[in-house]
């Protein structure tokens, strides 16, 4: 019973009670004068009135006090719900459907058994993420040059001990462990003198740990990308073209970008508009996962600039210094310059790199075009040229070579799903190498 049907059955007793007493005192004193008999009755409403307060008051005390144990009852009957902290989750089950939703109409079909849920996937310490790239390649050209080809298998995963130390593992089973033979002439015969391991074709990409104590530097040590360049350091899911410019792609020839070592650098902000990366490697890429040859180190950085009056507009400039001028230090130096400018339709991009490998010279530049006709549809153009060495065109291995790119993007599902179609028309000068006609397809999918 609420306090308010007790207070209103109490006025109701009270009302009633007046009503009969007055005929009760009348009938048990009949002599009295009509004076004493009010008189009487008003005293005793009164003392009756008093009673009846004081009843109210206690019931109305009471009432409050059972109503406080039976909050704190129910607030202790009530869970809590309090969310259990999970080590990794790679995918989240699907919340189950309503009730209502797994009705059938008929009422003689047999309701289907519930979906087993998935499992979470729980690791030691730390949180963990779990990121991959899958591309389908199919290359055609002349010589009766026909392939279907996985170009890359990218797992990679990347964790957090806390907000201030992480770690990223990266691995492409994709890549098949190869050799670089260099020759030398004995006798007008070509002879092998020297066998190493291509140190591109590793399984093992990026290992290493991140310091992260401040929003200014950053700190990575282990094994990953040198900073040298625009198009080397993009991820290979998010290439304008089915594959990066001949002097980040060209590893018959040694190409200068794309490559990875071990060492230790340090990122971030210079201000709003500058960004920076500088770091010490065991080389140039030269040996990955692998024993340094000698006490000399490299140094590596890039400096990127956005300027705020140009929305859209980046520039920058890398470098490396391998500290080599001996013969079993080899010189590995490298320079380069770089500009970026995209918006919504429209992209241009354009760098030069120079390097110097012993007494190689070396240079490699592009200039690049594209444009969306639509929002899944972008058309590219490419103009590259590698030249692997600058002061010798004698055969196909030192001849500059001149590349004319044309194609499309199909952004099915924007990176994650896309589709690219390259024809290329390889030339080079003084006709060293015959010119020949290749068409790449790239079908990927990243998550």
């Amino acid at each position: 019973m609420t306090t308010r049907t007790v207070k209103l059955f109490n006025i109701w007793v009270v009302g009633l009670m007046l009503v009969l007493l007055p005929e009760q005192a009348y009938a048990q004193n009949p002599a009295t004068t009509d004076s004493e008999a009010l008189k009487h009755k008003v005293e005793q409403q009164e003392k009756l009135i008093t009673q009846l307060q004081l009843n109210l008051q206690e019931q109305s005390r009471r009432l409050e006090q059972q109503q406080a144990v039976l909050d704190s009852l129910q607030q202790k009957l009530t869970p809590t719900i309090t969310p259990t902290p999970v080590s990794a989750v790679v995918e989240k089950p699907a919340p189950a459907a309503p009730l209502a939703e797994r009705k059938t109409t008929d009422s003689t079909a047999v309701a289907k058994p519930a979906a087993k849920a998935p499992q979470d996937i729980e690791v030691g310490f730390g949180k963990v993420k779990f990121n991959g790239l899958i591309q389908a390649w199919y290359a055609s050209g002349d010589r009766h040059f026909d392939s279907f080809r996985i170009r890359r298998a990218l797992f990679r995963f990347t964790g957090e001990i806390n907000p201030h130390i992480k770690w990223n593992l990266m691995i492409d089973p994709a890549k098949l462990l190869t050799l670089n033979d260099s020759f030398t002439t004995v006798n007008a015969v070509g002879v092998v003198n020297n066998v190493s391991l291509n140190q591109s074709s590793r399984l093992l990409q990026d290992a290493f740990i991140t310091l992260d104590y401040s929003k200014h530097v950053k700190v990575d040590i282990g094994q990953f990308k040198l900073p040298l360049g625009l198009e080397s350091l993009q991820p290979s899911a998010r290439l304008d073209t089915v594959e990066r410019a001949l002097m980040h792609s060209d590893r018959l020839r040694n190409a200068f970008g794309n490559l990875r070592d071990l060492g230790l650098m340090a990122r971030g902000p210079l201000g709003a508009q500058v960004d920076y990366q500088f770091g010490v490697f065991n080389g140039t890429g030269e040996n990955q996962n692998d024993l340094d040859k000698n006490d000399q180190k490299a140094i590596v950085g890039r400096l990127v600039a956005r300027p705020r009056f140009i929305k859209g507009l980046q520039f920058g400039i890398s470098g490396a210094w391998s500290n080599g001028s001996q013969p079993d230090r080899p010189r590995h130096d490298r320079s380069a310059a770089e500009l970026l400018y995209s918006n919504r339709n429209f992209t241009f991009k354009s760098e030069v790199m120079a390097g110097l490998d012993d007494t190689l010279h070396r240079i490699g530049y592009y200039t690049h075009f594209g444009y969306k006709v639509t929002p899944k549809i972008e058309a590219v153009f490419r103009y590259d040229v590698w030249d692997p060495n600058t002061r010798l065109d004698t055969n196909a291995s030192n001849a500059a070579e001149r590349d004319y790119l044309v194609g499309f993007n199909y952004f099915i599902h924007e990176n994650n799903v896309k589709f690219q179609l390259n024809y290329i028309r390889k030339t080079f000068v003084l006709g060293l190498s015959p010119s020949r006609n290749l068409v790449l397809a790239n079908l990927q999918t990243s998550w």
